[in-house]
């Protein structure tokens, strides 16, 4: 298995993400791309004892650090791991394996969402989120999927001016396996700001690729989780509210949302 890991001034966090993917054996080949970085997360990656292929793009955009990295990859299945997500390597493994089972084109890790560091405003708006149908099924907001070669042909090369990479898979590759043994923990935005910052980027990246997803979810969906006591009414109140500012500002930007590091959600510790 390959494995591209798209980061833009990620100096923080490489060195970590690169020690968890050390963990894996089915793990052949690392690309890391630094894309537009600042920082120092290209020799930081160059420096790991697992020697990944390292690339440096100028230009910011996971979009292009992807297509970049993937263009050097040569082995099936494929991963695609955002540095700052936190995966063990068994559980790498195990997507690996579900995506060459018959039937599967891509498998997707289950999700556990870290709110511990998240304002009351950011947590009321999660315990919508994560009820909804949609975010258990989508590859949307988890940050590495794993593509077979049928799957892989079929999305890339990804298009220049994507921001929902992982919205884009849910869309073009119906046949996705949810690995329930493999769980990836994402850590949400730290306060309201910078999860409006956040939804935005979804709800411009689903509008460019036409497609809905959960941060989309009808007003009879969510108030249905009110009726069947799954929310708070206050909850629902946060979540529409977040949702329709972050329309709003996307409208006012027409669609113009950049694709760049939620720095809320990262530690400060350097890796």
């Amino acid at each position: 298995m390959d494995v591209v890991v798209p980061a833009h001034n990620e100096e923080f966090g490489i060195t970590a993400c690169l020690d968890r993917l050390a963990g894996s054996t089915q793990v052949n080949r690392v690309v890391v791309v630094a894309n537009g970085c600042g920082d120092r997360t290209a020799e930081l990656a160059r420096a790991h004892f697992s020697a990944p292929i390292v690339i440096e793009v100028e230009q910011p955009g996971k979009a292009g650090a992807l297509n970049a990295g993937d263009a050097v990859c040569v082995e099936f299945p494929r991963a695609y791991v955002d540095a700052d997500i936190e995966l063990d390597g068994a559980d790498l493994d195990a997507l690996a394996v579900a995506a060459g089972e018959p039937g599967v084109e891509a498998a997707i890790p289950s999700a556990r969402l870290d709110l511990s560091r998240s304002s009351w405003l950011v947590r009321r708006y999660y315990a919508v989120w994560q009820r909804l149908p949609a975010v258990h099924s989508s590859s949307a907001g988890r940050g590495v999927y794993v593509l077979g070669r049928d799957a892989h042909d079929r999305v890339f090369p990804l298009p220049p001016d994507l921001i929902s990479d992982d919205g884009h898979v849910s869309r073009l590759v119906p046949d996705r396996a949810v690995v329930d043994g493999a769980t990836v923990t994402v850590t949400a935005p730290r306060d309201l700001r910078s999860l409006v910052r956040r939804r935005q980027r979804v709800h411009s990246g689903n509008t460019r690729i036409q497609q809905s997803s959960a941060a989309g979810a009808g007003l009879a969906t969510v108030l249905g989780l009110v009726r069947t006591r799954q929310a708070y009414l206050l909850d629902v109140a946060v979540f529409v509210g977040v949702t329709l500012l972050a329309r709003v500002l996307v409208s006012a930007r027409r669609g113009e949302v950049g694709w760049g590091t939620d720095h809320s959600s990262r530690t400060a510790v350097r890796a």
